[in-house]
């Protein structure tokens, strides 16, 4: 399988001034560079006090800067190389050796650049680790999972490796969508695993993965122009992932691997690809910090979430975030306990609301905060302890998850009604809310709200809200909830199914379109015996194979059809009757017929 490499340009070991100077040249020559703008964005912003000692410096805006000077407090001028953006966008300077802990970075150039200060410089900070006591909080092993083989799990004669959780439906109405259904169970006994099934609840894709890691955010996007599958796959340590993003083509090859750079990790919540060609995920990073503010110790661990926006192909940086260099952990609802880390952001969301504009979601703030892509400032926060709105009857969420901004002024999002009053149950039960947002009024309403048409579920972190093409809403029940719902936008349900075993979950679910041939072959295996020949046959990922050939013979190269059935499920059964042939082999046929695909020759095992 292809697979896409981050791998960082080199510019060879020259002096510092040398290797500016032909980067400078570089970019003067290149095919439609950008023009430098008014002011050239720089990541990490200013004011960031816990960038990584490994951290690139991203410019946006200019692909060339006049005068450019990198400085650590601790370790003195920097020389390295500059990396243009595919896009022609902007640049990275990465530095020829890493800053030092806690060290202050200054960033001037003749360039103007966002956030300087009165001297014109940016100037950010490079985070301190924590305590080392603290460590005994944070290193320890992955989140486990019994794995084994439940009773409720799926078994093919054909995919003998392949065991997924069953998906029942117990409610399928007209008006419900016939798009697919996307999901990745993480915990629970039985396999893991993304997985795609059809309107019906019949299986059409599954992979194992394997313990320790997990899959989260399974879905299906577009990458430049392309349809592609994605997820996150990774270990779970408290609640926080370290692993990467997977992209995969209609055919099932690896087209890309997602990390996150600068040093950080990419964790869970979110792998959301954009038109340009770039990813928006989230990191977590353990640091020492001052939190007495929120009543903890001067030298407290608290975590920091990070935002960061990387080239898929390169690996490139063009847009980081720190929560807390621009949001007080006075704002954290979560309790401080002891020496414990802290969590005061925990952000779960990144979306698009403009060009200059992200929306994110923080479950630990109960609030959603919209930030600009320029120079990372909080424009406003939705919820939470100081909101800038007034928030109408029915608008507050507690530790919400999925929060999707929409043309149409509204915000949907998936309410879990509590989180913070660890370890207790949450609040109240969990919801899906359409809330009608004015940000000129400065108002909040609440457009409608959809619960769980049975028991009341109670979810304390995870979960998702989509809305489908003809305004449907699909609702992810999240952690520990087998449950998925859909609902009219007036909230009757026309569609619920659960995932079995029931103490499987998955941390977001999805409806949608997906046409998918993989490169593997068929998969068939057949039993003789007397007069009859039993044939399974199954095609891990085909979603045309409209029905099966049966082709059977006395040798390889002399097969004849034995008969065609129609596909019934993941795995067709076939009985041939008459005399036992010494060798079978199955086509898939789509719609018109045609040939999709062929298996192996086989002889059938005699019983």
């Amino acid at each position: 399988m292809a697979s896409s490499s981050t791998v960082e340009p080199r510019m060879g070991r020259l002096p510092w001034s040398a290797r500016i100077s032909a980067v400078i040249v570089a970019a003067l020559v290149l095919p439609g560079s950008a023009a430098a703008a008014a002011t050239v964005d720089v990541y990490p912003t200013g004011g960031t006090n816990t960038a990584n000692p490994a951290t690139q410096i991203s410019f946006r805006g200019a692909t060339k800067l006049s005068s450019l000077s990198v400085t650590g407090s601790k370790t003195g001028r920097h020389g390295g190389r500059m990396v243009i953006h595919p896009d022609g966008h902007g640049v990275s300077f990465f530095p020829d050796h890493s800053f030092a802990y806690g060290e202050l970075v200054t960033v001037s150039s003749a360039t103007k650049l966002t956030r300087a200060d009165g001297s014109g410089a940016v100037r950010f900070r490079i985070l301190t680790p924590p305590v080392s006591g603290d460590r005994k909080y944070l290193d320890g092993k992955p989140s486990g999972d019994p794995e084994g083989d439940p009773k409720e799990a799926q078994h093919f004669h054909s995919r003998k490796d392949l065991r997924p959780p069953d998906l029942g439906i117990s409610t399928r109405l007209p008006g419900s969508s016939n798009d697919d259904i996307f999901l990745a169970v993480k915990s629970g006994p039985g396999q893991n695993g993304p997985t795609i099934r059809d309107a019906g609840g019949r299986l059409i894709w599954f992979k194992h993965i394997a313990v320790p890691d997990s899959p989260y955010d399974f879905r299906a996007q577009t990458y430049r122009g392309k349809p592609v599958l994605t997820w996150w796959q990774g270990k779970i340590y408290t609640g926080k992932g370290r692993g990467h993003g997977v992209v995969l083509d209609k055919r099932y090859r690896t087209v890309a691997t997602v990390n996150a750079g600068n040093g950080f990790a990419m964790d869970q919540h979110e792998f959301q690809l954009t038109p340009q060609g770039t990813a928006l995920i989230i990191a977590f990073e353990p640091v020492r910090y001052n939190l007495s503010p929120a009543g903890g110790p001067r030298d407290g661990t608290t975590w920091d979430s990070i935002v960061q926006e990387v080239d898929v192909k390169t690996g490139l940086i063009y847009f980081e975030w720190h929560s807390l260099a621009e949001v007080s952990v006075r704002l954290g609802t979560f309790p401080i306990r002891g020496r414990n880390p802290n969590d005061p952001f925990h952000a779960n969301t990144i979306a698009v609301l403009d060009n200059d504009h992200l929306l994110v979601s923080a479950r630990n703030t109960n609030a959603l905060f919209d930030i600009n892509r320029h120079s990372g400032r909080v424009v406003w926060r939705l919820g939470g302890k100081r909101s800038s709105f007034d928030m109408g009857p029915g608008t507050w969420m507690i530790g919400q998850h999925d929060a999707i901004p929409h043309g149409d002024g509204t915000i949907t999002a998936f309410d879990n009604g509590g989180s913070t009053r660890f370890p207790d149950m949450p609040d109240r039960p969990s919801r899906g809310v359409r809330l009608g947002v004015d940000t000129s009024a400065k108002t909040v309403s609440l457009v409608h709200e959809y619960h769980h048409p049975g028991k009341q579920v109670f979810t304390r972190s995870q979960g998702g809200m989509q809305v489908l093409p003809g305004g449907n809403v699909f609702v992810s029940w999240g952690g520990g909830q087998p449950y998925m719902t859909e609902f009219t936008p007036s909230g009757e349900v026309v569609f619920e199914a659960s995932i079995l075993p029931a103490s499987d979950d998955t941390y977001r679910a999805y409806r949608l379109p997906w046409h998918g041939r993989p490169v593997r072959r068929p998969d068939m295996i057949a039993s003789t015996g007397g007069s009859r020949t039993d044939v399974y046959a199954s095609w891990n990922g085909a979603t045309g194979v409209r029905s099966w050939e049966v082709l059977t013979g006395d040798s390889p190269g002399s097969l004849h059809s034995a008969g065609t059935v129609s596909r019934t499920d993941f795995e067709t059964h076939i009985v041939v009757t008459g005399s036992s042939p010494a060798y079978v082999e199955v086509r898939a046929l789509g719609s018109h017929g045609q040939v999709l695909g062929t298996s192996g020759v086989a002889r059938p095992k005699r019983r």
